[in-house]
């Protein structure tokens, strides 16, 4: 069993072969708006030895046969040699002033490959946050804009393909969070039912009573809160 110690006296151990698996890249990308991504390498000199030891083995396996990434530069054998030689440092059981140098320089070593596989990484995803996020590596962070966002504009009906149905779409919002929408019947247009949001500029509405007008808003909400709702949008249900 291997067991990670904290504390700086302590041996650290790992394991050279048993890597825990990435996340799910979909499910980590919840919430994420499609915008061109970028790979964060912050990690490389934020993180303490443990971490980057765990970090670079879930790189490595997220890598290994992904078709996203057929060729990867450097090649993934030379970073898990540079991985476990500095790992083998880590464990070592003395550390005295040459063991501290040798390890500080195979992190440096592992550090510098896997930045030149992040600018690969970075070249191969072109900007898709879900093949980014594939690679193992973390995504940075967008900046949002300071101030509210607009309202969504151009929004549109379409009847579904069953009775009852009414898809709404309208233009994208960049940096909005999440998408509310809002209908109501034209027979009674200020009683509007909120209902749950979603991460993408459309929706589609259910259950809705065939022969009937319905109207649609919708709004986003970023950093700064929600936007002003859109104008409304009318269509009958069949």
């Amino acid at each position: 069993m291997n067991v990670l110690n904290t504390s700086t006296h302590a041996t650290i151990e790992y394991t050279t072969a048993a890597i825990s698996a990435p996340p799910n890249p979909l499910s980590s990308a919840i919430g994420i708006a499609l915008r061109r991504a970028k790979v964060s390498i912050k990690f490389l000199t934020r993180d303490n030895n443990a971490v980057l030891i765990v970090s670079s083995g879930r790189i490595l396996l997220a890598m290994t046969g992904n078709p996203h990434y057929p060729a990867p530069v450097p090649a993934l054998a030379d970073i898990v040699a540079a991985r476990n030689a500095f790992i083998a440092l880590v464990n070592a059981p003395t550390g005295g002033p040459a063991e501290v140098i040798a390890r500080k320089q195979r992190r440096a070593q592992l550090v510098a490959l896997l930045r030149s596989l992040a600018l690969y990484v970075q070249q191969t995803c072109n900007g898709d946050p879900l093949v980014l996020l594939g690679s193992g590596y973390p995504k940075q962070k967008v900046r949002q804009p300071a101030g509210r966002l607009p309202a969504p504009v151009n929004l549109r009906l379409a009847r579904g393909m069953v009775s009852g149905q009414l898809k709404a779409r309208c233009n994208a919002i960049a940096h909005a969070g999440t998408y509310q929408w809002q209908y109501a019947t034209a027979a009674a247009p200020a009683a509007w039912t909120l209902v749950n949001p979603t991460l993408a500029a459309n929706i589609v509405f259910d259950g809705f009573v065939p022969g009937t007008v319905y109207i649609a808003q919708v709004r986003v909400v970023g950093s700064q809160g929600p936007s002003d709702w859109s104008d409304a949008a009318s269509l009958m249900v069949v």
